[in-house]
Parts: C-alpha cells; structure tokens; sequence
C-alpha cells in the first residue's frame, strides 16, 4: 500500500510531522506526572536505585510501572541527563509510526482506500500529536495498543479464514507472539494495559465457542504467558525492595506507607462529572500535607443533596484549608457523606455518574494540555479560545461518528476493536477522576474503524 502511494504517505509524514513540531514548539508541558517519571528514571540512572527523592535520600518505590522510566533512562545516556528535548523529540518519531499501524490495521478490516484514509486520520490528530509534547507515557501507550491490536487481527483472520489443520495457524503464532509483545509494553507503561489481554482473551473465547475451535484457546493462552512473562522480574524487585507481592502498580499511586483518603476518593464519585472538577478539588486535597486550597465556590450544587450537606461540607473543607492535610478523622467524615448520598441515590451513584463520567472522557474538547481554558463554554471570557475548544470537540464527535459508520458493513474480526473500547470504557467507568487522556489508548481502533466508516466501497 505504501510502495503504491509514496507521495500520499509522504505528504501525510511531513504533514504530521509539522503537527507535532508545532505542539513541540508552542504547548512543552513538563510538570506534574512528568516530574515523578523523570526523578524515576534519574535515581534508577544515577543511584541504580527505582526510587523517588524524598528529603534528600532516594526511596524505593513502585508507584509507577518501570517502562516509561526506562525510556527516560536509555534517552538520558544516549543524550545526557534531563535532556527531555530529546526524549519529546523521540516521542515524536514514535507518534509518526504509529499510523502506519493503524492503517495496515483499517486496511484488513476493509480495503486499501480505508487504509489511506485511516492513516490520513491518525497521522492529523491532534489528540494524540500533543501528547509528544510532554514527558509522559501516552505516546508509547498509543504505539502499543495500535502494535498489539494489529497483530492480534492479521492472526485472528488468518486463522479464520483456513481450517485448523491448514499452516497458515502455525504462521498466525508469530503475529499471537508479537501482539502479546505489544501488550507487555502497554502493561510495562500502565497497568491498565492489560485490559488489551482481558479484551483480545475474551474475543478468543468467544470465538472457540462459536467456531468449536479450542485452537482458540490455546492461542489465549500462549499470549497471556507471553503479555505476563515479563512482570516477573517487576514482581520479584517489589518482593525483594518492598517486601510485597505487587506486580502492578498500586491503584492510587501511593507511596509505601501512604495513607489513602479512600472517604474522601468515595464522596468525590458522588458528584465528581468532568475534568474541571478533577482540577478545581479532586488533585488539591492530599493527605500528604503538600496539597492546595479548595474553594468551595468551585464545587457545584450538585454535590449536596440537602442544607445539612453542604453546611457539613464547607465546614470540612474550611479545617482542611486550614492545615492542606486531609487527616483520617476528616475522610472519615467525608466518608459518612459518600454513604449517605449512596444510600439516598443508589442509582444516580452506580450507573448515571459513571456513564457522565465516561460521557465527559469521550466527548470533552481534550485542552488539557493546551494553552486553552478548561471551562471552554465560558464564550464571553475567551472567545478565540472557546472557539478553538469548540472545533476540537467537533472532531473528536467527528472520529466517534466515522467508527460508528463502520458498523454498517460486515468487517472480519472487527468485534475485537470494539470489544477493546468496551472493556477500556467499562474500567473507566471506575475511576473517580474524568481525564481524557485515558480514552487515547483506544483512538488506535477507533481511527482503524473510523477508515472503514468513511471509505465508499472495498477496493
């Protein structure tokens, strides 16, 4: 497809190239998560050491999966320490490979002309383009879920289409070996990579019951040692440094030791909807004594089902600005407002906030790391802005739409793509704080859909 149309890719590279020098030049964002990964991969550098600086002395940690710090690491020899020009800049490179993935894969779905147009969409996006610009494991992520999901349908459709005694199955286990190389590396970035092994595992499953195949099975699970073969050695380094069995990273992120605010996190879910509010309360209250000031003027009405509520609430928050601590006798209290909302709405708290909180990761205008307000429907404030908000909210109901199109046609192994969104989307629908950058993992099938929604007939 590519030797076919070499002006058509090349045009579209530097195209997506400018895209992404131009984020690299206007909207470098380092803070934040950023901070923690680089001290990661410094003291893994320097002191050999998987561990954050804490007063002076590097603690071992396990906080955050070690892929991304080991990037950060080969990137800091190669270029020098905290040189993350370069490592935006290989960002970069990975990102303009990451089409050419999700184009072969749009072009099996269906035709060469969809595979064009996926690329065309992909190497354009803005959403996943911006993120080469700060130092976080977003782009690799991007690149691992378009890798592992490839593979899993190039074998998939190979051993569809012969019986199983055909060889064309022995060949599809390179591509099961590869796809399973690809989650590892999602897992090794964030441990919510392995809803790529829970949702292909499951697609496997229900293809040996529909085609009587256990082939199927067996496959499941060659790919399932080989996606989490390589925990062990994280397993064995937490075992050895933390004393613990931990082959993932910790839900919260927390520190050893770390007291989790798990009342508080439990009121937060029965309110918290969209970004603005994860910004404004969610990320400045810590337990920690290192958090920020809450006003209460941000948090909305909604958060309180009666007076008594809210008169509960502000006088929480007042001590809690008093201090910047959230101590366990205040979360307790929080605690006893979450169960108390629960139990007056159960169904507001099980199925309606989540499916908000879905809604607002998919839908939001994804300004997050743009120089853009967050409270973009605010027009008479920034007009330019909100405008520009506007426009990328427009495109990204405009890639949605282009992947529902794709249902109109009987597109082989497609139930794979749209199982991955679903299981992703359903373990979204968990998390206290709605940030759209959780849902970039699945722009990979969802632009491999989008370019068969959008391609007129197969070629």
């Amino acid at each position: 497809m590519v030797s076919r149309n070499r002006l058509y890719f090349l045009v579209l590279t530097l195209l997506g190239f400018a895209l992404r020098g131009y984020f690299l030049h206007w909207h470098f964002l380092f803070e934040g998560d950023s901070l923690v990964y680089g001290d990661l991969a410094k003291n893994w550098l320097l002191q050999g050491i998987y561990g954050v600086t804490d007063s002076g002395q590097v603690m071992p940690v396990d906080i955050r999966m070690p892929g991304y710090p080991a990037f950060l690491v080969a990137i800091f020899r190669l270029f020098g320490i905290e040189h993350y020009g370069a490592v935006v800049r290989a960002q970069l490179g990975i990102d303009l490979s990451t089409p050419f993935l999700i184009a072969a894969g749009s072009r099996r779905l269906w035709s060469e002309s969809a595979g064009k147009i996926a690329f065309a969409l992909a190497t354009l996006c803005p959403f996943t383009a911006n993120y080469t610009a700060t130092p976080l494991p977003e782009t690799l992520a991007i690149f691992g879920a378009a890798f592992a999901l490839l593979f899993a349908l190039r074998a998939v459709q190979k051993m569809s289409k012969v019986p199983s005694w055909d060889v064309a199955h022995s060949f599809a286990i390179g591509d099961w070996l590869l796809s399973g190389l690809g989650i590892a590396l999602s897992v090794y970035l964030r441990p919510d990579g392995g809803v790529l092994l829970v949702s292909i595992g499951l697609y496997l499953l229900w293809l040996a019951i529909v085609q009587r195949e256990t082939e199927f099975l067996w496959v499941g699970v060659l790919l399932g040692v080989v996606s989490l073969l390589p925990l062990f050695p994280w397993t064995l380094r937490n075992w050895r440094a933390l004393h613990q069995i931990e082959p993932l990273a910790p839900f919260y992120a927390q520190m050893p030791g770390e007291y989790v605010p798990l009342g508080f996190n439990r009121w937060t879910k029965t309110w918290i909807v969209d970004f603005i509010s994860v910004m404004n309360v969610y990320w400045n209250v810590s337990a920690e004594g290192n958090g920020e000031a809450v006003d209460v003027a941000n948090i909305p009405s909604r958060a309180y089902d009666s007076a008594d509520q809210r008169q509960r609430t502000e006088r929480l928050f007042a001590q809690y600005n008093q201090a910047l601590t959230l101590n366990p006798e205040m979360d307790r209290a929080f605690g006893e407002l979450a169960d108390e909302r629960i139990r007056a709405h159960p169904l507001r708290h099980y199925v309606m906030l989540p499916l908000a909180r879905l809604a607002d990761m998919w839908l939001r205008p994804r300004t997050e790391m743009l120089n853009l307000q967050l409270d973009w429907w605010n027009w008479e404030n920034v007009p330019q802005e909100s405008l520009a908000s506007a426009a990328l909210a427009l495109l990204d109901i405009f890639y949605l739409l282009a992947a529902l199109a794709s249902l109109r046609r009987k597109l082989p192994a497609s139930a794979l793509l749209w199982l991955f969104i679903f299981c992703r989307s359903a373990l979204l629908t968990t998390l206290p704080n709605p940030e759209p950058r959780y849902t970039l993992e699945c722009l990979p099938a969802l632009l491999m859909l989008a370019g068969t929604g959008l391609a007129r007939k197969a070629d």
